[in-house]
């Protein structure tokens, strides 16, 4: 697969001093992403057939009501619920022991067999309510910006093997987003010393996390009240950002 290089961004993400790169990215694309279906693309009528049939998981429509843009979100969310009543029109079970052939969907695996229609209907109302154009749009960016700091590392472009080396290193998730990236696109022999670069980064980073979070929980010994925090005290944020991947407010 093709990707686009973000060389810009990616520079300006690494510079700057954050546990993850590829999270402050994340949160600004998803910024980005919010304001987009809130606006004049939303009448597009590529874009309203997408939103239509997609829509947005829970936690990005909570993210948009946040947005106060009450008359495009209730626009795009009318024609949404539309498609979803069309869509229950069809699928609702009828009752009865069995499945409908047509409707049923089959249990992978060595032997097949039809499962009932009430679970038919809940497991598709499962999937589809998960599905997220938002969602769909962020994991399409930060394969951009994995590819670009894979190609970034392998050309080494301005040294940028050495500044890697001297940030923070990166959340669990996107380590992982990177690694994949890493084995997609590096040559085995890249691979190798790739991988090598970032655990020795990782390790030394949750070593050092991993001193902070102690040093915080200490200082709430009433023998440590008056010695100073040095930089644990947001420690329990940064934690929690380096496992999740999410940025949490302070």
């Amino acid at each position: 697969m093709k990707y686009k290089l973000e060389t810009i961004p990616v520079w300006d993400a690494f510079k700057e001093d954050c546990e993850c790169p590829f999270c402050q990215l994340q949160e600004k694309a998803e910024k980005r992403y919010l304001k987009y279906y809130l606006g004049n693309s939303a009448m597009n009528p590529e874009t309203r057939v997408e939103l239509n049939k997609t829509g947005f998981c829970p936690e990005h429509f909570s993210k948009l009501l946040l947005e106060r843009s009450p008359q495009h979100l209730g626009l795009i969310t009318h024609t949404h619920l539309q498609d979803w009543m069309d869509d229950r029109r069809k699928r609702f079970p009828s009752g009865g022991k069995g499945a409908d052939p047509a409707e049923s969907e089959k249990k992978k695996g060595l032997f097949s067999r039809k499962i009932s229609a009430a679970a038919a209907y809940s497991r598709h109302c499962g999937q589809r309510s998960r599905r997220c154009l938002i969602c769909d749009r962020i994991e399409r960016t930060i394969k951009r910006y994995t590819f670009t700091t894979c190609y970034l590392w392998k050309r080494d472009e301005e040294g940028f093997r050495e500044f890697m080396k001297n940030t923070k290193g990166f959340c669990i998730p996107h380590e992982n987003a990177l690694l994949l990236m890493a084995e997609e696109i590096l040559k085995s022999s890249e691979q190798e010393s790739f991988y090598a670069d970032v655990k020795e980064l990782q390790q030394k980073n949750f070593e050092r996390l991993e001193e902070e979070i102690n040093w915080f929980t200490q200082k709430f010994k009433a023998e440590n009240n008056s010695k100073p925090w040095g930089s644990s005290e947001d420690a329990h944020y940064r934690v929690i950002q380096k496992l999740t991947g999410r940025l949490t407010p302070h």
